[in-house]
């Protein structure tokens, strides 16, 4: 689900942003994915060292 909800979000980026490597653009996509409740794989081995 994640790919393609960021696939989504990019086509949208990109018509908002002209671009989807744009600041705005990237603070958008990885923001909204956030919102979702998506956690990248980074955070998600620490959450595992905590417990």
């Amino acid at each position: 689900m994640p790919k393609e909800m960021e696939e989504k979000l990019k086509v949208k980026a990109r018509k908002l942003f002209g671009s989807t490597t744009s600041e705005r653009a990237r603070k958008y996509i990885y923001g909204t994915m956030r919102k979702t409740g998506w956690v990248p794989s980074t955070q998600k081995k620490s959450e595992k060292k905590k417990k």
